[in-house]
Order: structure tokens, then C-alpha cells, then sequence
């Protein structure tokens, strides 16, 4: 089973390998870290890097694909630094947002690398030269080749933070027999709610090795807000200004945002939005809607004159900057957080009420199913099914300072009574690495 698994993975890279070339070639994208993908880590032998500095020593390999997964790592690499002081770290990414954000939220990483594919050669490679005394996986990320040879090595494996969506729920049901044997390697699963346990149990996980210890993005996350008089600044906004903050939004989300935007407007001239779409390399196809509509928009990146007079500022900012989005929350009048009005599954709802936000959101919330919940039975976040309840509620909570300021009251409450998960998962990790 594992040769075909094998097999399906170089068919998939060999008939994709045309996309990724014109990616790389006409972007660059993917060219950065073809080389440790490929078991090649030059970091690792330069003298600032692994070799031989960290090789044989106290190294926990912690693997976060991307930016939400990173996020997540980082206050449980904090409390697990607290608890073993001697212990390095070198963590592991997909994409490049995510290195950029490792860089940004991780503390003292030994190093940071691109994970390697999935092929047995590679993966041995790598782990030749890494040698982790324990490997920890952000949010079910498999990979059943690396999992494997990690197990022969007799490196501990653990998953935190775990989550299985729905949809990925019934994808690992089709392969249950195979995934059975894969989860088997893992020695630990700490799972975010009641529900990621029973379907990780379902799955085939002997019921000894999962927990449920909740989700480590509430303790990730900070309830006291950041110079906003600075940030204000920085962009070009007043405190008394009124700013609607649309967060890691996708195609579609940005025209809905957008025709909102100007209807509102209608009522309140002097609105600002701050439009933040998920990927960044998106922003020129949302400057051609802004132009679309004749709306004057300015990149983040753009804002660098901090002497200039506040006034002068373009109504719409589009934030293309990788970890500035929670601290913009700050800033929020309305907050809605997109992935959630299309079938994407939605995104973290949980920055924005730490900060005292509630938060709008669609009925695509499949992937975080738990953080909706919690935010709509705490009346803490306010679920819409469409455009027409988006902009109702929109003009509600601006014209209704009362209304705001209660919801955002629940929505930080309910983040602060749930945070903790880090150290129940730290408990739970301090028995494999002792």
C-alpha cells in the first residue's frame, strides 16, 4: 500500500510538474525551496546553520505547513521551551507564507526548512542529517512515507492542535484501511475538541493515545491590543474613524465586500475599509475590482510616509503585508472574516474576538467548526447566510455602538476562558520526551 501511495505521489508531481515550472519561471514560486524539498538542505551545512552545530543534539522537528499552522505552533513551542530550557527547535513549512511567518512567530528556531516530498529516498535523507528526538505534527498534517521512517528510527511522533475537517473526514474514510496502518506510527494525538477525537478514533487510533486538549490558537492569541495610535498612524487612520476590516478573503468575497462597501457608504461617507485577501499575490486582480468601481484604494505596503497629515489617505487600504492582519483587527469598527460566504471552509474567527471584535462570518465554516460554534452560542460572532444579511448586519453594528461593544465584550470572554490547551499539550509531550 505504501508503493501505490508512492506511486500516486510521483504521478501527481510528474503530470503537475508543467504548472509548477511556469510557476517557478514566471514567479519564482516554488524555485526558493525546491532543493530541501528535494532532501538538498544547504542551510543546514552553512556556518550559521544545522551542521554540525545541532546535528545529534536535543533537536524537536516541529512541522507547521502554513501561516494557521504556524500560528498554532508557536505557543506550544513556548511552553515546551519553558518546561525543557535545552531543547532546540527546527521547524518545517509547505509554502512560503509560512516560512515568512515562522520567521515572524517562532523565538530562536535552530532553523527553519521546507518539508520534504514524500518519497522514502528523500525522507531518509533527511532525517539522516536532521535526527529529531521528537517529531510533532500542527493539526493532522500526514505523510505517511515520513511518518514511517521516522517509526524505523524510533523518533516519537506526535500531533497536536489536531483537527479533521469534515471533508478530509470522509476522504480518510475511502482510505481507512491504509490510513490505519499510518496513524498506528503515531505515538500521541492531541486533539482540538470531542469531535476530532471520535473521528480520529473511528479512523482506527486505539483510544490510549488521544486526548482532547483543545485548540492552542486561544492561547495563541492576544487579548491585549497593540499601539493602535502607532498602527493608526502607520496607515493613515484616526481612532474615530469608522473601519470595516474584511480578513483572508477569496475570489467572489472581494466583489460582495466591495458592492457592501459602497452601499454603506451611502450612509456612512467616511468609512474606511481594509481589505486583506488570503493570498497576497491576489492583490493586482483586487486592484482591477477597485478600479472596476472607480474606488481609490492604496496597497499597505505603499503607506511609508508616516509624517504625512492623517487626512490624506485613500478610503480603502489593501493589506499586503504576511502577519500585520490580527493587529489590524484592532483597528476594527466591523469585522468580517471570509473563506466562510464561499465553500473554502472558513478562517480564524478567533483573532478578532480576543481583540474584543466580534466577528461576521458565512455558512462555510467546515474547517473551523469548534471556534463557530463557541463564538455563536456565546453570541460572541454572528453567522450570515448571504450578501443581503452580510450588509444588514453590517449597517446594524455600525449605527449601533451598544450592540458592538456588547458582542465584542463575549467574543473576548469566551476567548479567554478557553485558553490553556498549550500546557494540557505540553503535559501530555513531556511523557514522550521524558
Amino acid at each position: 500500500m505504501y508503493l501505490i501511495y508512492s506511486l500516486l505521489l510521483f504521478l501527481f508531481l510528474l503530470f503537475s510538474s508543467p504548472y509548477f515550472l511556469f510557476r517557478m519561471i514566471t514567479k519564482g514560486k516554488y524555485k526558493k525551496g525546491l532543493k530541501q524539498r528535494l532532501g538538498f538542505t544547504p542551510p543546514l551545512y552553512t556556518g550559521a546553520g544545522l551542521i554540525p552545530k545541532v546535528k545529534n543534539k536535543d533537536i524537536i522537528w516541529v512541522h507547521a505547513v502554513s501561516v494557521g499552522e504556524v500560528i498554532a505552533a508557536s505557543p506550544i513551542i513556548d511552553a515546551i521551551k519553558k518546561r525543557f530550557p535545552n531543547d532546540n527547535f527546527l521547524i518545517s513549512t509547505v509554502t512560503d507564507t509560512g516560512q515568512d511567518m515562522a520567521r515572524k512567530a517562532i523565538s530562536d528556531p535552530k532553523e527553519i526548512i521546507y518539508f520534504p516530498l514524500d518519497f522514502k529516498w528523500i525522507v531518509n535523507k533527511v532525517l539522516k542529517v536532521i535526527q529529531p528526538k521528537l517529531f510533532i505534527m500542527v493539526e493532522t498534517e500526514l505523510w505517511p512515507n515520513f511518518i514511517r521512517e521516522a517509526k524505523r528510527r524510533k523518533i516519537p511522533l506526535a500531533v497536536v492542535n489536531g483537527r479533521i475537517s469534515s471533508k478530509s473526514y470522509k476522504g480518510y474514510r475511502i482510505i481507512k484501511p491504509f490510513l490505519k496502518r499510518v496513524l498506528s506510527n503515531i505515538d500521541l494525538f492531541s486533539m482540538q475538541s470531542k469531535l476530532d477525537e471520535e473521528r480520529i478514533i473511528s479512523l482506527g487510533v486505539s483510544e490510549e493515545r488521544v486526548y482532547t486538549t483543545g485548540n492552542v490558537k486561544f492561547d495563541g492569541l492576544k487579548t491585549e491590543p497593540p499601539d493602535m495610535e502607532k498602527l493608526a498612524e502607520e496607515l493613515k487612520i484616526s481612532l474615530k474613524d469608522l473601519v470595516l476590516v474584511a480578513g483572508s478573503t477569496h475570489p467572489k468575497e472581494e466583489e460582495i465586500i466591495l458592492d457592501i462597501y459602497q452601499k454603506v457608504k451611502e450612509e456612512f461617507p467616511d468609512l474606511r475599509l481594509i481589505l486583506t485577501p488570503r493570498h497576497p499575490e491576489r492583490i493586482p486582480e483586487v486592484e482591477s475590482l477597485c478600479k472596476n468601481r472607480n474606488l481609490s484604494y492604496i496597497r499597505r505596503s505603499q503607506i511609508t510616509d508616516h509624517r504625512s497629515p492623517i487626512t490624506d489617505h485613500r478610503p480603502i487600504i489593501l493589506l499586503d503585508t504576511i502577519g500585520e492582519l490580527a493587529k489590524v483587527y484592532s483597528l476594527a469598527t466591523v469585522v468580517f472574516v471570509g473563506g466562510s460566504l464561499v465553500p473554502i471552509g472558513g478562517h480564524n474567527i478567533l483573532e478578532p474576538a480576543a481583540l474584543g471584535k466580534a466577528p461576521l462570518f458565512g455558512p462555510y465554516m467546515h474547517n473551523f467548526i469548534e471556534s463557530a460554534r463557541l463564538l455563536k452560542e456565546g453570541e460572541g460572532g454572528i453567522q450570515i447566510r448571504n450578501k443581503e444579511e452580510l450588509l444588514e448586519k453590517v449597517l446594524s453594528l455600525l449605527r449601533g455602538a451598544e450592540e458592538r461593544e456588547g458582542l465584542g465584550e463575549k467574543a473576548q470572554r469566551i476567548v479567554k476562558e478557553h485558553q490553556g490547551a498549550s500546557e494540557k499539550t505540553v503535559e501530555l509531550i513531556g511523557k514522550l520526551l521524558e
